[in-house]
């Protein structure tokens, strides 16, 4: 499901650099570098760098009722927040680097005016995904030398977005729970 969705995201994004510039296919799903430590993102790339399980109102329940009054126990959604890392590399000449700034801010005008995608407005939209929300991630100077130096990669123009909320549901059936029919009354 991951991979549906940043797929999805790298169409809609690619389809965006097409309207605005022309060019066909300037994003593609990548990792930084290469086993040698070499970067391999030609033009515009998008990095998957962490997942992070979303605590807040994550259901404790682990039981769920189907439409013919079944009541089966599966273990509880699981809700995952994504952090993408969008790193532009034109090259290394003055105008090149220009360019990777003029793409980078493509990729952020595409998702301030367009930061949420579910069914209604992304009929493309994987339906075990009810909804994701992009969010700019803001990384402190430290933190972000910390991840690129993780990355095993120099630094390069990038953005870093927060995918918000990647629901996984396997409908794998613990048990069978049986409802309550009647009730029988003992008086003391």
């Amino acid at each position: 499901m991951i991979e549906r969705a940043l797929v999805l995201l790298r169409d809609q994004v690619n389809a965006y650099l097409k309207k605005m510039s022309g060019f066909d296919n300037k994003l593609s799903l990548s990792n930084l570098t290469d086993d040698s430590g070499q970067t391999i993102i030609k033009d515009l790339g998008l990095s998957l760098v962490n997942i992070e399980e979303e605590t807040v109102g994550k259901a404790q329940t682990p039981y769920r009722q189907t439409t013919n009054d079944n009541v089966y126990i599966v273990n509880p959604e699981l809700k995952l927040n994504l952090y993408l890392l969008f790193t532009a590399n034109f090259g290394d000449t003055e105008t090149a680097y220009q360019e990777s700034l003029k793409f980078l801010s493509y990729v952020i005008s595409f998702f301030q005016a367009r930061n949420v995608f579910n069914h209604q407005n992304t009929p493309d939209l994987d339906e075990k995904i009810e909804k994701l929300i992009m969010e700019l991630y803001s990384i402190p100077f430290e933190k972000q030398n910390y991840i690129w130096g993780s990355l095993g990669a120099k630094y390069l123009p990038s953005v870093m977005y927060k995918a918000r909320i990647l629901t996984i549901q396997e409908d794998e059936i613990k048990s069978d729970v049986y409802p309550i029919t009647q009730a029988n009354w003992v008086n003391q």
